[in-house]
């Protein structure tokens, strides 16, 4: 099963694009990648709602890869992107 985005809102902080992501990485995931919508991006962070994994990010463009370790269980987790 792939990770799943489950909301996505979008705002503008200045002249940078944010965008915050939510969604689920369920019991075996460990990578997936998100289109964020920005076409370059100057930041991003991803977080475990409920958990002390951590969650890696890397970009390319508007796409964020996260790679994790199997979260043994359908965890929630968010992500922040700042870009434009």
């Amino acid at each position: 099963m792939a990770i799943a985005v489950t909301s996505t809102k979008r705002t503008v902080f200045g002249n940078k694009k944010v965008v915050i992501i939510k969604g689920t990485f369920a019991n075996g995931d460990t990578t997936g990648s998100v289109d964020t919508s920005v076409k370059d991006i100057d930041f991003v962070i991803a977080q475990y709602e409920a958990s002390a994994k951590i969650i890696n990010c890397s970009a390319n463009g508007g796409i964020v890869t996260l790679t994790t370790e199997d979260p043994g269980a359908t965890k929630v987790w968010s992500m922040v992107v700042i870009g434009h």
